[in-house]
């Protein structure tokens, strides 16, 4: 069945290529500064409604859980609007974005129940507001910290792959047959459109951005669940680079008096970007992007490597974390003070 979907997949995926260009469909004109900051070019936001065939295939089709297909359609809807300029309040998607998890999460009964700390696990246990509430602000990070990384050619992309990658191959004794499956089916989707993201054929959106990163934080949150015996830090460790990327982005602006949600081309992935840039004399953008976004998902895949030998223990996977946050923050005040002299001179 898989495979008549992929040959389908595939042929839609050019196709909608060939029509978006003939007749400028979904396309990002780069208006915004902390879009131009790499390219003025504009691009095809496309790779979120191929993505969503996927889910169309897989829970429509396949698993019939037609109320999981209804929160994601719901977010890639809300990312599309986005994408289409039909709706570019930040405060508007953001307060859509909070009632649509709310709502959905608490008809899904998706819960974060286990923390390892026995006063916080009583709490989450016992208060199902609590747990509600404390579920959609983690997920509403994600969603939000994937669009931002978004920003790099690939970046989203190779980041949720490697996570894929890295439970396929690394805790696949944790997984069914039928689970095995579906990971193994993502990762081809996912590799497809990696291939013609990288090729600038097409870019995520905030409609992909939002749906895949919605998706992975749902798959890991059922997964831990599922599997109380993994360290529940393992899955903040496999998330946290969009995450901290957020929330460093809203202290950082809020340092500054600036408004957390205005737009600025001070994230790590446009440092290491410009970066590249600046030190190599790079005149081809798509080689900045793959290089920048290589060396940032190279660094995670190796914590991820190491991390799953450690799965069970969370004090190790916690100083993991400790030390990923400690090197983001020396790399990008390094970066940022070298980009700024540069500027200067």
């Amino acid at each position: 069945m898989f495979h008549y979907f992929l040959i389908f997949f595939l042929i839609l995926s050019f196709l909608l290529i060939h029509i978006s260009k003939k007749y400028n469909l979904f396309v990002d004109f780069k208006l915004e500064k902390h879009k131009r900051f790499s390219t003025t070019l504009k691009s095809y936001s496309i790779g979120g409604v191929l993505l969503f065939t996927f889910f169309i295939y897989s829970f429509i089709l396949n698993q019939k859980d037609y109320l999981l297909f209804f929160f994601l359609f719901s977010i890639f809807l809300l990312g599309l609007f986005s994408d289409l300029k039909k709706l570019n309040s930040v405060s508007l998607r953001f307060f859509l974005q909070i009632i649509l998890v709310i709502f959905f999460i608490s008809f899904l009964d998706l819960k974060i129940n286990n923390t390892r700390v026995d006063q916080i696990d009583l709490i989450l246990n016992n208060n199902i507001s609590v747990n509600t509430i404390f579920t959609a602000f983690c997920i509403l990070i994600l969603i939000n910290g994937g669009n931002f990384i978004d920003g790099l050619n690939g970046m989203i992309l190779k980041y949720n792959l490697i996570i894929y990658l890295i439970l396929f191959f690394g805790l696949s004794n944790h997984f069914v047959y039928l689970e095995k499956q579906f990971l193994q089916n993502l990762i081809i989707v996912l590799s497809i459109l990696l291939i013609l993201n990288l090729a600038g054929f097409l870019y995520m959106g905030d409609s992909g951005a939002y749906l895949l990163s919605l998706f992975t934080g749902i798959y890991l949150i059922n997964f831990s669940s599922e599997n109380f015996i993994i360290s529940p830090y393992l899955i903040i460790l496999l998330l946290w680079y969009p995450c901290f990327e957020l929330l460093f982005s809203m202290i950082r602006r809020s340092v500054k008096m600036v408004k957390t949600y205005k737009a600025d081309i001070y994230h790590l992935h446009q440092l290491i970007y410009n970066y590249f840039k600046l030190k190599f004399k790079i005149k081809n953008n798509l080689i900045i992007h793959f290089y920048s976004s290589f060396v940032i998902n190279f660094y995670s895949l190796l914590i991820f490597l190491i991390a799953i030998n450690y799965k069970y223990d969370s004090k190790f996977i916690i100083g993991s974390i400790i030390f990923n946050i400690i090197v983001y923050i020396l790399t990008y005040q390094t970066l940022k003070k070298n980009y700024k002299s540069k500027n200067l001179s």
